[in-house]
């Protein structure tokens, strides 16, 4: 018999339960497969922790030179340096940044030490937009920098 005088008995009800059990095999083996694959490539708890205390660890280092660069700009509270002035508030502002940016894995991490560093930045960064003196600025930079350093385990 031709293609073209089919009788209409194409498909039988054994094809279509043969094509479905066939398909459901094929996705739960893709499933199992793609989940034993999927959870032996998961980095562990551990690694992510550390990876965070890290990401502490360089915000802790971007922001260290920010007090001697303020000290050498506002010895008195009046701005005489320009220059390194606006290097030190870029410091503490993409430091400000970044734990914001990273919130999600420092709060999951230690969140009683993430609110102290915020808190702690926010303070430096608001007395360094003033300008107060290099006195005035020395213990909240210290502070920050202490916050940072919990932050990231030191």
């Amino acid at each position: 018999m031709s293609a073209w005088q089919n009788d209409g008995d194409g498909l039988t009800g054994r094809v279509i339960i043969g094509g479905a059990v066939f398909t459901i095999l094929a996705l739960v083996i893709g499933f199992a497969i793609g989940s034993y694959f999927g959870r032996s490539a998961a980095p562990d708890l551990q690694t992510l922790a550390d990876q965070v205390r890290l990401n502490a660890r360089v915000l802790n280092a971007e922001l260290a030179p920010a007090k001697d660069l303020y000290a050498t700009a506002v010895p008195d509270g009046k701005i005489i340096k320009p220059t390194p002035y606006a290097d030190a508030q870029e410091r503490i502002t993409r430091v400000k940044r970044q734990l914001t940016a990273q919130r999600a894995s420092f709060e999951a991490l230690a969140p009683g030490d993430y609110v102290r560093a915020v808190r702690a930045v926010d303070a430096l960064a608001t007395a360094a937009s003033t300008p107060v003196s290099a006195a005035a600025f020395d213990p909240l930079f210290d502070q920050a920098l202490a916050a940072l350093g919990e932050l990231a385990g030191q």
